[in-house]
């Protein structure tokens, strides 16, 4: 016993390094995307954190409480080496949620003023926890002297900023009736309590106070009942805290009915990140635009559960915003990309006629799936008219160079695609030799694009070709493409749909279009 008790440091950082080891190798293999691999780990960093952390702080009202505690002094003893793993992993947690969620440092004045608080606090804890853990040796404690101890007890000033840091921008706490908050508030209440406690007699035994009861006990008490209100779900099913609860309640009753088909296509980089995410975009139009002149499109991305401008966003197809502009006839078809500043998005762009368009922004958030929203723009004043295609009868044309083949069931059903049981397929070849085409390339990271629009009510598809290997720059396809429409925000519509392919053969992208019924 003595030995393990002389090398309980040691045992504790070891099984903390290994730990790190386990928790990394767990979510590279078990989290299929990247990005998204990048955010558990953050996630999963921080709560070991949040546990050493406590048990740390635990320690004290313990040892103080329970004389007889079970293995009391291996506990005591190992105490500083808990807290050192505390700052271990918050230490990664802050690193990886820097420059892997955040793209670096600098991009911290660009982040809203509620997330630029939340993260001083945190680095306000960080800080503390580098304190601790540098002078947790005992050459430093005979150094310090009296003075160790009084360093030592702004680790409840930590403990109190890492929890102001989960409350505002933890994924964890946005519902605070959910698992995790509900253990997080009873370990809490505990130490809380314990704490109240001791502090409640050494204030008796310092002021020699003849009750014999204190009263930080019942403040305690009395905090810990309000606080426990917020984690009982309200009665209407909503959420228990109000700034988010509206729109997880919306987005859980969005998703209720695909959630688990959209599950089995998580290997499709726009459906990595969480589904219950909302967004609002801001579109500032030209004044008065005509056809053929230079006019500029300037969009503006919010969280909708709490109006903040977002500036961080995945990145999965090479650009992070894609803009389809098409005309109300479905004639014309533009595919364009505008560029990222510091509030939002702008692009400048012609349009080629006076005419009624519709324009479809397509974005990923950080944390969050593809998002897509549409928009109008009338240029040259002109009154709206609508598409009137007839379902093509001959799915082979050609384009260009090229004799393109479209292929699906016949005829294609809306509810199947809904649930991603039916595919979309492109042949293409050599339209003087029919030759096939084998070297098609990448494409904005991916070997084709395809974009459906209801010709009635205009609902909008993104669909990318799925079940193949992360192209490079090197690689070639063809000549067979695969794509899998699926209902991500609702079920799709029936109806007959324009279909706009985009494909890269060689450097050259070209643009095929059919019409097709949808039952």
């Amino acid at each position: 016993m003595v030995l393990l008790v002389k090398n309980i440091r040691k045992i504790v950082l070891g099984f903390s390094f290994l730990l790190a080891i386990l928790i990394y190798y767990l979510v590279k293999t078990k989290v299929p995307s990247e990005s998204l691999q990048i955010t558990r780990l953050a996630q999963a960093y921080a709560l070991t954190s949040v546990t050493y952390l406590y048990f740390a702080l635990l320690a004290s009202p313990l040892y103080s409480l329970l004389p007889n505690l079970p293995f009391k002094a291996l506990y005591f003893t190992a105490r500083r080496a808990i807290g050192v793993s505390a700052f271990f992993f918050s230490a990664t947690h802050a690193a990886i949620a820097d420059f892997g969620l955040l793209g670096g440092p600098l991009n911290f004045f660009a982040l809203p003023n509620k997330y630029q608080l939340a993260i001083v606090f945190s680095g306000t804890a960080l800080f503390i926890l580098t304190l601790m853990a540098s002078t947790s040796f005992d050459s430093m404690q005979k150094r310090l002297g009296r003075n160790w101890k009084k360093l030592h007890r702004f680790v409840y000033l930590a403990a109190a900023a890492i929890l102001i840091h989960a409350l505002m921008l933890g994924s964890h706490f946005i519902d605070l009736s959910s698992t995790i908050p509900k253990i997080f508030f009873i370990a809490l209440s505990v130490l809380l309590v314990l704490e109240a406690i001791r502090f409640d007699k050494y204030l008796i035994k310092t002021f020699n106070l003849t009750w014999s009861y204190g009263i930080s006990l019942p403040v305690v008490v009395g905090f810990l009942g309000f606080a426990g209100s917020y984690l009982k779900p309200p009665t209407d099913g909503s959420t228990s805290l109000g700034i988010h609860s509206a729109h997880v309640q919306l987005a859980r009753e969005a998703q209720q009915s695909n959630t688990d088909t959209l599950s089995q296509f998580s290997n499709i980089p726009g459906l990595d990140g969480d589904r219950t995410k909302r967004y609002t975009v801001s579109f500032f139009p030209p004044q008065n635009p005509q056809a053929g002149e230079t006019v500029k499109l300037r969009f503006r991305i919010y969280d909708a559960s709490n109006g903040a401008v977002v500036t961080f966003f995945n990145q999965p197809y090479e650009e992070i915003f894609h803009l389809i502009i098409v005309n109300d006839k479905l004639d014309y078809f533009n595919h364009i990309h505008p560029r990222q500043v510091s509030d939002g998005f702008e692009i400048t762009t012609k349009f080629p006629k006076n005419a009624f368009y519709h324009l479809y922004a397509d974005f990923q958030p950080r944390g969050a799936i593809e998002q897509q929203i549409a928009f109008t723009l009338n240029i040259g004043g002109v009154n709206a008219s609508k598409a009137t295609q007839k379902p093509d009868e001959n799915l082979t044309q050609t384009f260009g160079g090229y004799k393109v083949s479209l292929s699906t069931s016949v005829p294609p059903q809306a509810s199947e695609m809904s649930l991603g049981k039916q595919t979309i397929s492109f042949t293409i070849r050599n339209s003087k030799t029919d030759e096939p085409i084998t070297n098609l390339k990448p494409y904005l990271a991916t070997y084709g694009h395809l974009v459906m629009i209801n010709q009635e009510t205009y609902d909008y598809l993104h669909v990318h070709p799925y079940n193949l290997q992360k192209p490079t720059a090197d690689s070639s396809f063809g000549p067979r493409v695969d794509f899998l429409p699926l209902g991500i925000y609702g079920p799709i519509k029936p109806g007959v749909y324009r279909a706009f392919g985009q494909f890269n053969h060689d450097g050259r992208v070209f643009v095929t279009d059919f019409t097709l019924r949808v039952e």
